[in-house]
């Protein structure tokens, strides 16, 4: 029985293709914005010219949006912390690539759009 980390063997296959956060965002933690939150829905709209250079993950996500899509499904959908997918779509953000529509204040009061929200987190 192993009872610490650094007891017995862990091959590279069981641990999956790992890639930094800091080498998806280019070492940025922040976002260059703050109107990018959970709930904000991300929508494409338009495609990249040919030969930009974007992320993998930024060409993912801008598939992914071809409907609008809430952030945190964004992230779930790219197995990527929130935080990291907030910087991604940013720069998309920044590119116009993408827009962002967040729900009016009256909206997120309303507790059923609450309960949907927390339903739809626990689906992913």
């Amino acid at each position: 029985m192993i009872t610490h980390w650094s007891e017995g063997s862990w091959s590279g296959e069981q641990s999956g293709p790992m890639i930094r956060p800091y080498a998806i965002t280019r070492g940025r933690t922040r976002p260059g914005r703050n109107d990018i939150d959970l709930i904000s829905l991300v929508t494409t709209v338009r495609l990249p010219e040919q030969g930009a250079r974007l992320q993998p993950e930024q060409l993912r996500a801008l598939r992914l949006c071809r409907t609008p899509t809430a952030v945190v499904e964004v992230a779930a959908h790219l197995a990527l912390p929130v935080s990291v997918v907030r910087i991604l779509l940013a720069d998309l953000l920044d590119q116009g690539l993408i827009g962002l529509s967040s729900p009016d204040a009256s909206t997120t009061r309303d507790v059923h759009f609450l309960q949907a929200v927390i339903d739809g987190i626990r689906n992913l």
